[in-house]
């Protein structure tokens, strides 16, 4: 949209809200976000501000570490360079591009490793008007939302604070219940303007149902608010920690860790999510503080309000807590990450919960990388460019990968041209060298408590299956911001259950596409091992249709277990739950039995043994 283009008058009135209360910041409003006007003004955290998170013994240890990653990832490299194992410029492009994202991908993380920095725990509480807000939609219990406000009220903090319930439908009884307790209630029940089908004020969106309160009473009452999902509960010192980093003036914002662990017990799906994400809302986010942005997650994070005013609110998209961000340091605002504020939620009940997530996440990812990044990008410091950068490109680069290293060993089977002259145990003993220092990373930051939760496993059953189940719905959601961005059409936001009001039936959809990959991997490998020389192209066949078949027939048994603990049913009762998914992933599971079964007289037989 550009200033010749005709408006409707309420997108011209807010347009003009936003740009009062940035001070002329906003000038303008696109559909990916707002147009800043100020350039980008340089502000310098105090050097106090930060400090290192480990001792220097464990640094140096970090160090080493890095250093045998680095020898590692070169010994791989110059290995498969070598001029013998070209079978084709083709095969050598593709397979080369493909490993260096997979081998490539730990530069990052030891990147993070070795700068870990943390709020100094010295740094007082500033004496400055806080809000602590919780927000609410209409499909999400009370008592929950009751249970948090609670908590919430009850926090260690060395000044007085208010708490607000920002209520898009608040019922009689909660109204009384919040009077009682003092606690302030927003509700934009009603409000024409704040009922937008796009971004700002969104309807059914969290960002609007707080651009009403920010309007009204946030910017103008309070220097810091701290905000919460209503199912995150905070300890007793989570607002004190919030707080504590906006003593700096250079901060704009606070990130704290999700855990999502209160129904980790209940869900598998929950569980997988954790213990992947736990060294992330841990370690990694400690390595982006003190210039590197760590990211607010949308379960809780705070802001200055002033920080908030200068880019006109939060951010468009489901992801508001990426856009927000993003848009912060897009105005020169720093981050920080307050490890130890501790505030305790729910993940995904079922596996229908985990892959809408995913699918919403990707889509709004991808819509980001497609609108609000090229508007903002060369603001940026260079740092903050490739970090950024990088961010929003990681879905598009991990859906790219898993389809092209699901796609190579089938068509080198097919057409019985391989794509790489390599031994395929050669290519084993180098490349499984590297993540071997990834783990020994990992086991150091566990031992000095650097993930949330601490007690997350480094790795786990879940974890696996979580990271295989997963990647379709993320291209699919890819899939959808594409799609989105050439006809574009109104979009709505799920929110995730809070509970799941008895045994929700598995869709078969959501597993088809895990026993469609079984059984075309497996007709492949079959093939494969009848008339194909190529046996470590058909030995990936073999996995891959393997692992597959696993997810096909795992997440409906798993859902079935899980209703029937749930309900207080047999397994068996619990069956009519997903009984169409198992059946599909039982079907699947043959021809990657036969396929199995032919291999090691296949295998004895193109290798000579």
């Amino acid at each position: 949209m550009t200033h010749s283009d005709p408006q409707p008058a309420d997108l011209l009135q807010v347009e003009h809200h936003l740009a009062q209360i940035s001070d002329g910041n906003v000038v303008r409003i696109t559909g990916s976000g707002p147009v800043f006007e100020h350039p980008y003004p340089v502000r310098t955290v105090r050097r106090t501000t930060f400090v290192p998170v480990l001792a220097v013994r464990d640094r140096a240890v970090l160090w080493a570490i890095a250093v045998g990653w680095g020898a590692s990832f070169l010994w791989f490299w110059t290995w498969w360079l070598q001029p013998e194992h070209r079978a084709g410029w083709a095969g050598l492009i593709v397979n080369s591009l493909l490993l260096l994202y997979l081998t490539g991908l730990p530069c990052y993380f030891f990147v993070s490793a070795l700068r870990l920095r943390r709020v100094n725990p010295a740094m007082p509480v500033p004496p400055v008007a806080v809000a602590f807000a919780v927000t609410r939609a209409p499909s999400e219990p009370w008592p929950t939302v009751r249970r948090t406000l609670e908590a919430m009220l009850a926090q260690d903090y060395p000044y007085a604070y208010d708490v607000w319930l920002c209520d898009e439908d608040p019922s009689e009884e909660i109204e009384r219940w919040c009077v009682r307790h003092r606690v302030r209630v927003s509700c934009r029940r009603g409000v024409t303007p704040y009922h937008r089908a796009g971004w700002p004020r969104r309807t059914r969106c969290k960002e609007g149902n707080l651009a009403y309160f920010y309007d009204h009473w946030g910017y103008w009452n309070y220097a810091v608010v701290a905000q919460l999902d209503c199912d995150h509960v905070p300890a007793a010192t989570y607002l004190a920690e919030m707080v504590r980093p906006f003593d700096d003036p250079a901060i704009g914002y606070v990130a704290a860790p999700s855990v999502c662990d209160a129904t980790d017990a209940a869900s598998w799906a929950a569980r997988g999510r954790m213990h992947r994400e736990a060294i992330w809302h841990g370690a990694v986010q400690l390595g982006h503080s003190d210039g590197l942005a760590p990211m607010c997650i949308g379960s809780h994070y705070a802001v200055r309000t002033h920080a908030l005013r200068s880019i006109g609110g939060l951010g468009p998209e489901l992801a508001e807590d990426f856009s927000t961000t993003y848009l912060l340091n897009s105005a020169g605002w720093h981050g920080a990450f307050a490890i130890d504020a501790e505030a305790h939620g729910d993940g995904p009940l079922t596996f229908a919960d985990m892959v809408t997530q995913e699918y919403q996440w990707s889509r709004s990812l991808t819509t980001m990388l497609l609108g609000l990044l090229p508007h903002h990008l060369r603001r940026l410091p260079l740092l903050l460019r490739l970090r950024f950068g990088y961010a929003l490109a990681y879905y598009p680069l991990l859906g790219l990968m898993i389809v092209a290293g699901l796609i190579l060993p089938p068509v080198a089977v097919i057409t019985g041209l391989p794509w790489m002259d390599v031994n395929y145990f050669d290519f084993l003993l180098h490349f499984w060298s590297m993540p071997l220092w990834l783990m020994l990373t990992l086991w150091l930051l566990r031992r000095r408590d650097l993930m949330r939760p601490r007690t997350a496993p480094i790795m786990s059953w879940e974890t696996w299956l979580f990271a295989l189940a997963r990647w379709p719905f993320v291209v699919w959601g890819m899939v959808g911001a594409v799609h989105q961005k050439m006809r574009p059409r109104p979009v709505t936001f799920k929110v995730t259950p809070k509970n799941t009001g008895g045994p929700q039936p598995l869709l078969a959809r959501l597993t088809a596409p895990f026993a469609l990959l079984a059984v075309a991997l497996s007709t492949v490998a079959v093939y494969g091992e009848l008339t194909s020389p190529a046996a470590g192209y058909v030995f990936l066949c073999v996995v891959a249709a393997t692992a597959y078949a696993a997810v096909a027939l795992a997440v409906p048994v798993l859902h079935v277990r899980e209703a029937a603990r749930a309900s207080g049913l047999r397994f068996t009762a619990a069956l009519a739950t997903a009984r169409l998914p198992l059946a599909i992933g039982l079907v699947s599971a043959a021809p990657v039995a036969t396929s199995i079964v032919f291999f090691p007289a296949y295998a004895a037989a193109a290798l000579s043994w």
